[in-house]
């Protein structure tokens, strides 16, 4: 299954972070945009890895689309 994210960005050649709104615990840190986007996506795996992992037998899945104001 592929998602697509928002990765917002803040920062400078100095350094940068950027979080994913859709998932407010993924905050990342890097020295470039790339490095962030690499971050994020292992990040975003590993959290929906997790999740799968530690629900119970019995729990369901059940995705569903909302319409939100642009």
């Amino acid at each position: 299954m592929t998602r697509t994210y928002s990765l917002i960005i803040e920062g400078d050649s100095a350094g940068y972070s950027a979080y994913v709104p859709e998932l407010p615990t993924i905050v990342v840190a890097g020295n470039s945009i790339d490095d962030l986007a690499a971050r994020a996506k292992e990040a975003i795996q590993l959290y929906w890895r997790t999740l799968h992992d530690d629900r119970s037998p019995g729990a369901t899945v059940r995705e569903i689309q909302v319409d939100l104001p642009v």
